[in-house]
């Protein structure tokens, strides 16, 4: 089953939500978490057979932040009353053909800091054991994977195939978010996961099944969380977070900034310290605006039961 079909992905921006936030991070102190990422018991495929070295390092960080999902700002929003046409009538005044409407957002600059050592995984992170590959789903009646998938997504134009099988993608036209370059060969590319599967891993995602795990590696119910990106970029960036690798193209890392503090609350992600005072650092050093950091809360609710819905996924596709 393709679990993205018929499901919004696009992020709503929030950009009615004006003088809304703070341009700092604010931060409220708690014990514990109320609700942490989604644990199940552990498993793996049954063609997995690599044993993971443990992990014996001792906690770096002796404190972290989980954006606070749960404080839910109302925003007040204009819509018109009358038909677009009418509006544009000569003389009349806008105020007079508004209503007023109130959408509920989650303010993503908003963290609960906890007081206590980050957790750290008991087992070394392995890519092919704890998130498997790119899916090929047997559903959708092609034989594309994920990586394929993105790319055609992501193209401007009509993509080519190799060998003639609308199997593996050749060309298209890409506009890579991260240099403002075009790029037209998909041996450019590799497919950033916004928040790296070892980031994930590190911050909470050893605590998923292998089906969670393995559903994030390959989500496309949210068009931020796999970006077609040009190769070198990626390698770049490894498993960095804001403090380690930001897009060279600096018009774009607000909302690069954005999009991984947004896919962090989605997935129940914890934000170290170093991590957060870069975030902090630089939405101030780039201006960024304090309405694009909001996300609604039905968006909010729409990709968490996306997730839910599709556990099963890299189960179902396994071959």
């Amino acid at each position: 089953m393709d679990f993205v079909r018929g499901m919004k992905f696009a992020l709503v921006l929030g950009v009615f939500a004006t003088a809304l936030l703070n341009a700092h991070t604010t931060w409220a102190q708690e014990e514990a978490p109320s609700e942490l990422p989604p644990v199940h018991a552990s498993q793996a495929s049954d063609s997995q057979q690599a044993v993971p070295a443990p992990y014996t390092e001792k906690p770096q960080w002796h404190q972290f932040y989980l954006v606070d999902d749960a404080n839910i700002d109302h925003v007040t929003i204009r819509t018109p009353k009358m038909e677009p046409s009418e509006l544009m009538t000569p003389g009349t005044l806008f105020e007079s053909f508004v209503s007023k409407a109130k959408v509920a957002v989650v303010n993503l600059l908003r963290w609960n800091q906890y007081n206590y050592d980050m957790p750290v995984p008991t087992e070394k992170y392995m890519r092919k054991l704890h998130f498997g590959r790119w899916i090929n789903d047997p559903a959708d009646e092609t034989c594309m994977n994920t990586r394929a998938k993105v790319l055609v997504r992501d193209s401007k134009g009509e993509v080519t195939y190799r060998n003639g099988k609308f199997c593996v993608v050749e060309d298209g036209k890409w506009d890579d978010p991260y240099t403002n370059t075009e790029l037209t060969s998909s041996r450019q590319i590799q497919i950033d996961h916004m928040v790296p599967l070892k980031n994930a891993y590190m911050s909470g995602a050893f605590n998923w099944d292998y089906k969670l795990r393995c559903l994030y590696a390959n989500y496309m119910g949210m068009k931020e969380h796999l970006v077609s990106a040009e190769a070198h970029q990626n390698m770049s960036k490894g498993d960095s977070g804001p403090e380690g690798y930001l897009p060279p193209y600096e018009p774009g890392r607000c909302q690069y900034i954005r999009n991984w503090l947004a896919i962090k609350m989605i997935w129940r992600l914890t934000v170290n310290p170093e991590e957060a005072q870069a975030i902090n650092d630089n939405i101030v050093k780039y201006g960024c605006k304090a309405s694009d950091f909001v996300f609604t809360k039905d968006e909010l609710d729409n990709q968490r039961n996306v997730i839910t819905q599709n556990l099963n996924f890299c189960m179902v596709n396994k071959r």
